[in-house]
């Protein structure tokens, strides 16, 4: 008869026998990866790792845990993937990630993301708060970017509409960009907030044609919260 062997070799563990609770693997396969375009394999690890990261057991090491569970969490198009590789080719967890992200993450889609990255830019209709959740979706999307947190500042500010700019300025009393990445996001992040809270505030919805932008006064607001914010460290 012959022998059929998974791609991910079994692991060896000192207890005789491994029993996961059926509401772990039910729980697993609630959130099972299908290796389409539209999925985010770091988000579907970052799920998983904190699923299995819920059980210890004795005589069982974390690593094995991952390996032996990790089958379960694939479906369709990911789970023939996973098949089609070499039977117990896999022995590790940095292994079965490598190979993982390798297939659903290549370096093709990190050079697109991180050309979405370095040419973002604020939209003539788009509040501060608008674009700066929009310059963090496009990081999040390309957690391989590289991009140290100093080039990130940079490459947001460029992105910005000049008259964005010169509030953010007047709220750094000067140039922003001479600011710490640190200092500087404080203050992005309260200006950003006293936008929505404008627009809160209104009576009506503003349409994207009438989008409300922040005044001088706005910026001396956020300037004025993180004053506030270092008298109190």
């Amino acid at each position: 008869m012959p022998q059929f062997f998974t791609s991910i070799a079994q692991p060896e563990v000192q207890a005789q026998t491994i029993t996961y609770p059926p509401s772990l693997i039910q729980l697993i396969q609630n959130n099972l990866f299908h290796g389409l375009p539209n999925e985010d394999p770091y988000a579907y690890l970052a799920t998983y790792i904190e699923i299995y990261n819920t059980i210890r057991l004795a005589g069982v090491p974390e690593d094995a845990i991952r390996l032996s569970l990790f089958s379960f969490s694939l479906s369709g198009e990911a789970k023939r993937w996973l098949h089609s590789l070499k039977g117990n080719s896999l022995k590790t967890w940095n292994e079965v990630v490598e190979k993982f992200l390798k297939k659903y993450f290549p370096k093709s889609k990190t050079a697109k993301g991180k050309a979405a990255i370095s040419s973002f830019h604020q939209f003539f209709d788009e509040s501060l708060s608008e674009a700066l959740e929009k310059f963090r979706g496009l990081l999040r999307n390309t957690p391989t970017h590289g991009f140290s947190e100093s080039i990130q500042f940079n490459i947001f500010i460029d992105g910005l509409r000049p008259r964005s700019k010169q509030l953010l300025d007047a709220s750094a009393c000067g140039k922003i960009k001479l600011k710490t990445p640190e200092e500087a996001m404080d203050l992005i992040e309260n200006m950003a907030a006293s936008d929505i809270a404008i627009l809160r505030d209104r009576a009506h919805i503003p349409t994207k044609q009438s989008f409300l932008e922040l005044t001088f006064q706005d910026a001396l607001l956020a300037q004025n919260k993180l004053l506030s914010k270092q008298l109190k460290h």
